[in-house]
């Protein structure tokens, strides 16, 4: 019976040392979950509770492994409070019917949560529920027959924890390699171009949505920002949806004969645009994307450089620094806030480039500026 408590007190402290030593590095898509949780505002506002999680899951798990009795109980009786809670958690979202993913072990298998994640938390509930009522601890047990085997349940745990990690990445980057060669987008006429191509030069790409706010005032200024790119790189529309969403829409009409549509969003999943408007940068290192932006004031600040904007400006002469302010005011506002959307490819010179496209647009640097300022 002893080796048998032992044994489920190992159990309730490594998983929580596995989930949050694969929850490291993955504060952006944890802050997503949680926001999609329904819990208070203060816990998802930014990324720092995100970021902090994962190393209080570690230290309790630790603390139920490595720590001898009796004191250990301190930290099996609060890690089944936190299995606790996890469990009312997901069993509130399966009620209210909603498609969450959770995180729980940071994209390593299936985050859905369902009914499974339901039976999945009731049994590490009743395994926690068992080491506080057996109250053995797995560092003593052993501890009491050679003090050499003290560590080796944190040990053990741990070198789990990091090969789960190492496993989680060379998955992904096979996983990786494998979008890269086969992702494309594809322009009006439905020809597919693969994404690798927007490798050289590298390229902006900014996606937007048919249905979001934002996007449909932060198209009208696209025409000319490969006019004013930060780097000098390219910069190339990517519309999530159907040509048939955009064509007729007033507001991309313009834009849409010259742009990329993602239309089974694979594309903007793959490269982790959970809202719109959206923009990452991709090169040949980072051929799925880096430096993501969400929202249109961060896009703006991503792809716009300032320096070559102020210069346009002072070329033209214009004063629309000052013009019309209260109305740029309040576009700005509204950019900042962003469009949150669920996740919701031909030769690219005969395609045409987003630049070609704005030689011949009559706009002006001053439209830029107004947005931007």
């Amino acid at each position: 019976m002893q080796w048998f408590a032992a044994a489920c007190t190992w159990l309730v402290g490594t998983v929580l040392i596995a989930s949050g030593t694969l929850k490291i590095g993955t504060a952006t898509a944890f802050r997503m979950s949680l926001t999609r949780f329904g819990l208070p505002q203060f816990i998802h506002r930014d990324e720092r509770f995100a970021r902090a999680f994962p190393f209080v899951e570690i230290g309790l798990g630790l603390g139920t492994v490595l720590v001898p009795a009796p004191w250990h109980q301190i930290f099996t009786v609060a890690s089944l409070a936190l299995y606790v809670g996890f469990l009312v958690l997901v069993v509130r979202v399966v009620r209210r019917k909603q498609a969450v993913s959770c995180n729980c072990f940071g994209g390593i298998g299936d985050d859905s949560v369902d009914r499974r994640t339901i039976a999945r938390n009731s049994a590490l509930v009743l395994l926690a529920v068992i080491a506080v009522v057996l109250h053995d601890s797995p560092a003593s047990v052993l501890g009491d027959r050679s003090a050499w085997l003290y560590a080796v349940p944190a040990v053990v745990s741990c070198a789990l924890a990091v090969g789960l990690v190492i496993y989680r990445g060379l998955r992904d980057r096979r996983r990786k390699a494998r979008q890269v060669r086969s992702l494309t987008v594809t322009d009006a006429d439905g020809s597919p171009m693969l994404i690798s191509e927007f490798q050289d030069p590298p390229t902006y790409l900014v996606f937007f949505s048919a249905f979001c706010g934002s996007c449909s005032a932060l198209v009208e200024e696209f025409r000319w920002w490969p006019h004013v790119t930060n780097g000098g790189f390219d910069v190339q529309p990517v519309f999530m949806g159907p040509p048939t969403d955009y064509l007729e829409h007033p507001a991309f009409a313009e834009v849409a004969p010259y742009a990329w549509f993602d239309v089974d969003r694979s594309v903007s999943l793959a490269m982790a645009v959970s809202a719109t408007p959206g923009a990452v940068l991709v090169d040949a290192e980072h051929p799925l994307g880096k430096k993501m932006s969400l929202g249109a004031y961060q896009v703006r600040e991503l792809v716009v450089d300032q320096t070559k904007v102020d210069v346009a400006v002072a070329e033209s002469g214009s004063d629309a620094l000052t013009t019309d302010a209260a109305g740029a005011d309040a576009r700005a506002s509204d950019a900042r806030d962003g469009d949150v959307t669920d996740g919701d490819a031909t030769d690219k010179d005969a395609q045409g480039t987003a630049s070609a496209m704005a030689a011949t647009d009559d706009a002006s640097p001053e439209q830029v500026v107004r947005s931007t300022t």
